[in-house]
């Protein structure tokens, strides 16, 4: 069995719901795989349509739907600031040297 289909079938039978969330760090000591790892392989699980969700309490499987919205909630948050600090960096490229401060702030509903 790979890492990935392990991971879906270790959530689902153990940690469905919030309330059973696994911190990360358990998840990589159980599977030995580095962190990086499994949040490409969480990502690859919700590309395919499982519903993994994570919060400060860890990664669980869902258990209904505010769970799955919660999680895209605060991927969209996520998202919205990496956007913001890619917007920043361009327009500090553009701004090297001349000693102007620009603060842009893009929010994504």
């Amino acid at each position: 069995m790979d890492k990935k289909t392990a991971i879906c079938e270790y959530l689902k039978k153990n940690h469905t719901g919030k309330e059973k969330a696994v911190f990360s760090s358990e998840l990589e000591r159980l599977l030995s795989i580095d962190g990086r790892t499994l949040r490409r392989k969480i990502s690859s699980l919700r590309q395919d349509g499982y519903p993994i969700c994570s919060d400060e309490t860890g990664y669980y499987y869902a258990d209904n739907q505010k769970e799955i919205n919660d999680t895209v909630c605060r991927l969209n948050e996520l998202v919205t600031k990496i956007s913001n600090a890619r917007t920043g960096l361009l327009y500090a490229s553009v701004l090297v040297g001349d000693g102007i401060t620009i603060q842009v702030n893009i929010n994504l509903r």
